[in-house]
């Protein structure tokens, strides 16, 4: 490997005999925390200094942890990749696929959770379906259906002051949750209705199955040794998640197209898969989506703008109004780089290779960290601001804002690398949804931001992970209606 230099050389926490760093997550101290991720990332990144790589090694469980800084190394790794990448897989998702379920598995083992072959054979089953971008135009309209309800429904969540209640987040996970039955199960779940009690144990499955994931993944796995309080929640939840799949499979949807090209079986499964991957993450978008415009009254005015000259009244929305929208586009990718629900994508090395100058050895997992990257001024001039027009390229930047024009040009003179701000991963194993996550949040933003003009009255948000990226206090935004005439869009 030439003049690479020794993996031992890697910067990072030092290990302990026998606990390895384990012990640095067990006891919570800070920036070593699972919930606090995001500081974690931000103390690596200090380790790697120039070098641009560190290293977390001796976690239970886990090889060691490769964190390249470096867009330019990621562009490498994931380019070089071959036809069958290996993804970290989460070991406790895999032994309930492999082991504890595997009678109803057997040979399917769906598309999270799992590499290799078997992952390359179950792919090539459902990607016609969910990745040709038809897939999710054609999706458009009952997703407008399900964001109809969700506006309405906001209406009567408000208090005496028109502030949205505390447990908002919780409504985003219904939204999400049903707009996933709509587009991939062909049915709508009922999560919209208060008092649908079904509706109200998936929503639990869904919670306790996100906060069991960081202790199981992260902290010594004694769930291997015994059934822990975490492990119970986790299996829990699948077992509800794939029993909801088989309960609710029609013959509409996605799925249903697949039931029929290869059989009921794949379809479920694939059903739950997206249930894993398409709610808390989709929820986590719109919720930091929504507050970055609430705190920027200039960007939330631009875009009414492009909202009214261009949202259908009186009819339902197809995917031809969202390609005239290029702004609302622009602020979700400008959020997702800000606050990506995900903090990093993974990859399992399949042979001895040179990352950022150090030699890494066959079954190491490299982790991108695309949080700190989107969040660097070597990438993203003055990249803690919300500035969707930089994102406008091949554009004139229409701002009368000077510090915008001026972060702009300096975006435009640096250009974005493409593998700085990566939401949704690169390659075969980027997220097969990724189209239909975009329609949703995009149809979900254009009917709230059309319908109120919304604000932020509290402190600033911070933010844990459980997995996904998401804030610790309630979204307790405030809405006061818009009016234009006798638009009924306003009413």
């Amino acid at each position: 490997m030439g003049n690479a230099r020794r993996f031992a050389m890697i910067p990072g926490p030092k290990p302990l005999p026998i606990v390895g760093n384990s012990w640095r997550f067990a006891i919570g101290q800070k920036p070593w925390r699972t919930k606090s991720l995001d500081a974690t990332l931000w103390r690596l990144r200090e380790l790697a200094g120039t070098g641009g790589a560190a290293k977390v090694a001796k976690l239970f469980g886990h090889p060691d942890l490769v964190f390249p800084f470096s867009a330019d190394e990621t562009e490498k790794i994931y380019r070089r990749e071959d036809s069958l990448p290996h993804r970290a897989v989460a070991p406790c998702l895999r032994h309930y696929k492999q082991e504890l379920r595997k009678d109803f598995f057997g040979d399917e083992p769906g598309l999270i959770g799992v590499h290799g072959m078997p992952w390359s054979k179950f792919r090539s089953k459902v990607s016609k379906a969910l990745a040709a971008p038809e897939a999710a135009r054609s999706s458009v309209p009952c997703l407008d259906y399900v964001a109809e309800d969700f506006v309405k429904k906001m209406d009567r969540m408000l208090d005496e002051n028109r502030e949205l209640p505390k447990d908002y987040l919780t409504e985003l996970y219904k939204w999400a949750l049903e707009s996933v039955g709509a587009w991939a199960l062909g049915t709508r779940l009922g999560c919209l209705n208060n008092d649908d009690e079904a509706a109200r144990e998936i929503i639990n499955s869904i919670h306790g199955f996100f906060h069991s994931v960081p202790e199981l993944e992260l902290s010594a796995p004694l769930w291997r040794l015994y059934s822990t309080p975490a492990y119970k929640t986790y299996v829990n939840a699948l077992d509800s998640f794939r029993a909801l799949c088989l309960k609710r499979l029609t013959d509409k949807g996605i799925c249903a197209n697949i039931a029929k090209s290869s059989g009921e079986k794949v379809a479920t499964i694939l059903a739950l898969d997206l249930l894993l991957v398409g709610v808390d993450t989709t929820a986590a978008a719109a919720a930091s989506t929504i507050y970055l415009l609430a705190k920027n009254e200039r960007v939330q005015m631009k875009l009414q703008t492009e909202l009214d000259n261009n949202l259908p009244v009186g009819r339902v929305m197809h995917s031809k109004d969202l390609d005239q929208m290029p702004y609302l586009r622009a602020c979700l990718k400008e959020a997702l780089r800000i606050k990506p629900v995900i903090l990093g994508n993974g990859r399992c090395i399949q042979s001895d290779t040179v990352i950022s100058g150090y030699e890494v050895p066959k079954g190491s997992h490299v982790v991108f960290p695309h949080y700190i990257m989107s969040n660097e001024e070597r990438y993203f001039p003055s990249p803690q601001e919300f500035i969707p027009e930089r994102w406008l390229r091949g554009q004139s930047i229409d701002t009368t804002d000077s510090n915008a024009a001026t972060v702009c040009k300096r975006q435009k003179e640096k250009g974005i690398h493409p593998f700085a701000s990566l939401p949704f991963g690169f390659g075969r194993r980027m997220c097969i949804g990724k189209r239909f996550a975009e329609a949703e949040l995009h149809i979900l933003l254009a009917k709230i931001f059309h319908k109120y003009q919304v604000s932020w009255r509290h402190s600033e948000l911070t933010y844990s992970v459980t997995p996904t990226y998401i804030p610790n206090e309630p979204l307790q935004f405030t809405l006061k209606q818009r009016h234009k005439g006798n638009n009924p869009a306003f009413n």
